[in-house]
């Protein structure tokens, strides 16, 4: 608006000397903005109309002195996802845009863009079109298939949670440090050095991923280490995926690694009936001359954390377990839990061959509302 051109002007000289009028679109001008006796380098870019952007250095102190400085012109200073509710055309377009901002990978930030982009909000479309012509069964599966990839879509800005899990001293810190690719737990050969969780952020494959290290799972007499297994055990029934990891050494050969890990999981407390079975690691395998006997069972993957041997498979293990069928380009996707719930309440209203409320939903999960008035 005229009134922040009227504020650059009186508070930006720019190095080729050329009020803001002068500027051309679209172009990065480098120069100075003073506010009182403070002087900041900042770029500027003049957009169509009156519009502009200013960037300064990212320290909060110097955005928030020429934020002030405008305010004081007599600008109106808008929080900035209000800005992207008032831009934005629809609320898929609105929700795309805030998760963008949170997005950690490229992978999840170009599922997000193809959401921004429309794959949605077409699908949306599609649907109620199907429920206007009375074809049920066409938009109950289109639907049920949106529906399918909703776990995946609200992982795409908070991370999967893998735990790794285990008796004492079967390495389960020297995994961690060794799948993050840093020192971030202490290692010490002695059960019970790990008394709490600990976590590391990590992307797997492009899927942002939260591992967890957590005390040994064992009777614990000592008060610290008895809080860090109870820990250890609320962490186990939260996670998405577990890692339970056994020492190749110490280990029979003839042991059903699989089944065991499922009977020790159950037994700490942290597999609930409709998880996932844990994915096995047979750790320390640097031990052997070859390979143990137990590394050549399918269903279990053999590393060494000290050495490195075994962690690209194990990390394309954790991927596929993760997500085992990942989207194509340009496919629809759901991803706040928002539109999860209007989905499936739009598909309860079909089962009962309500086209009307089903429409209702569906149209609820794309308008935008307005928002509340503050204070």
């Amino acid at each position: 608006g005229q009134v922040a051109v009227a504020a650059v002007d009186a508070n930006f000289q720019a190095v080729n000397g050329r009020p803001f009028a002068r500027q051309e679109l679209d172009r990065i001008v480098f120069g100075l903005w003073t506010s009182g006796e403070h002087r900041e380098e900042v770029l500027l870019v003049r957009g169509a109309g009156d519009s502009l952007e200013i960037h300064c250095h990212g320290g909060a102190a110097a955005a928030a002195r020429i934020v002030s400085t405008l305010a004081a012109a007599g600008c109106e200073v808008e929080p900035w996802k209000c800005w992207v509710h008032n831009a934005s055309e629809n609320e898929v377009v609105h929700e795309a845009k805030l998760s963008l901002a949170a997005a950690t990978t490229r992978r999840t930030a170009t599922i997000l863009l193809d959401q921004l982009g429309g794959a949605l909000t077409r699908e949306v479309t599609a649907a109620r079109e199907e429920l206007r012509q009375r074809k049920f069964s066409e938009a109950h599966d289109r639907l049920t298939k949106l529906l399918a990839s909703s776990r995946l879509g609200q992982r795409l800005t908070h991370p999967w949670q893998v735990a790794i899990a285990g008796r004492p001293n079967v390495g389960k810190s020297s995994l961690l440090n060794a799948l993050v690719g840093y020192q971030r737990a202490i290692v010490f050969d002695q059960p019970g050095t790990t008394r709490d969780v600990l976590s590391a952020e990590t992307a797997i494959d492009g899927w942002p991923v939260r591992l967890t290290d957590a005390a040994g799972i064992r009777d614990a007499v000592d008060p610290l280490e008895a809080e860090g297994v109870a820990r250890a055990r609320r962490q186990l029934s939260q996670a998405d995926l577990v890692l339970w990891v056994f020492d190749a050494s110490a280990t029979a050969h003839d042991c059903n690694l699989r089944a065991f890990a499922l009977r020790e999981l159950e037994d700490a407390g942290g597999h609930p009936a409709n998880a996932a079975p844990p994915l096995v690691v047979l750790n320390k395998c640097d031990l052997f001359q070859k390979a143990p006997p137990l590394a050549s069972d399918a269903s279990v993957v053999a590393v060494s954390a000290l050495a490195g041997t075994g962690i690209d498979a194990l990390l394309a293990a954790i991927a596929h377990r993760l997500v085992s069928a990942p989207p194509q380009i340009g496919e629809a996707m759901p991803f706040t839990s928002r539109q999860t719930t209007l989905l499936e309440s739009a598909l309860q209203a079909i089962n009962r061959a309500d086209a009307e409320a089903a429409a209702v939903h569906l149209e609820n999960l794309v308008v935008v509302k307005p928002l509340p008035l503050s204070g």
